[in-house]
């Protein structure tokens, strides 16, 4: 019995000490995504959701406009080995430009009580571009970060799908970040050069965005362990996608204490071993 309790303590600290090797390599590819290239649905055990939208008409998306360049395709998460991991597949280039009526990605944000509040954003800044003045007009952050109590911008469009009046945006879909305190930084990849061969119109060009994010930075922002939107959409917020990874993760000092107890129960054993000895 004592054997048992020391091997099961061993892997509980395991788990709250190291970490197994990742479960996805993080190179904006969506190879070890286990994704079908013609319906987007991956492996299994993958939360995903799909708004490959050609079928809809030649320009207009929901509840934007903008066509392939702007359409989101798919979002997809993971919990394993103490991180959460991310990709999304859209048509919509990191390099386009902010000016006109051309609009840039937008951050990914993530919503703890799945109530629209979205407490946490990951910034998709485009250093490089920045730089340069090309990619961003976004002037907050670092490429990567992680941030609590963030200050949402919004989109073009009202909730009933209308362009939006001062103040009167859809307030379901946050673009960027314009405030918000860092709590760590994400391992992030994106391409920017177009992949043919994926979904319904096999021409059409896609680009890839992969992360990952340690748990322990959810829970220093906040996190309770439960289910959450992640959401992601453009700087216009022309088309929008969520998906929703369920919780029940325990948090690393959770761990750690029920490690601690079981040691306590393997030492109150041997003592009484010792004493009908």
């Amino acid at each position: 019995m004592m054997r048992k309790l020391l091997s099961f303590s061993i892997a509980v600290m395991g788990v709250a000490g190291s970490l197994p090797a990742a479960a996805f390599i993080i190179d904006g590819k969506l190879d070890d995504w286990g994704v079908d290239t013609k319906t987007w649905i991956p492996a299994d055990g993958i939360q995903f959701t799909i708004e490959d939208q050609i079928g809809v008409g030649a320009y207009y998306l929901t509840p934007g406009w903008g066509g392939q360049a702007y359409d989101a395709e798919a979002l997809y998460a993971k919990k394993a080995d103490g991180k959460v991991y991310i990709a999304l597949a859209t048509g919509h280039n990191p390099r386009t430009l902010n000016q006109g009526n051309s609009y840039g990605a937008g951050d990914f944000a993530i919503d703890f009580n799945k109530d629209g509040s979205f407490d946490v954003g990951i910034n998709i800044l485009h250093a490089e571009g920045f730089k340069k003045g090309a990619y961003t007009f976004e002037t907050f952050g670092v490429e990567g970060g992680v941030y609590k109590n963030p200050v949402w911008v919004y989109g073009l469009w009202d909730t009933a799908g209308n362009l939006a009046k001062k103040g009167n945006a859809d307030r379901a879909h946050p673009t960027h970040m314009t405030g918000g305190t860092q709590v760590g930084q994400a391992e992030l990849k994106y391409t920017t050069v177009g992949v043919a061969g994926y979904g319904q119109r096999s021409t059409d060009l896609h680009y890839f965005y992969e992360m990952s994010i340690d748990t322990g930075l959810l829970f220093a922002a906040g996190w309770d362990g439960k289910a959450f939107d992640i959401h992601w959409t453009q700087n216009c917020a022309n088309d929008s996608i969520f998906v929703d990874p369920p919780g029940n993760v325990p948090a690393p000092t959770t761990l750690a204490l029920m490690g601690l107890g079981l040691f306590g129960l393997i030492q109150r054993r041997t003592q009484s071993n010792r004493r009908r000895r």
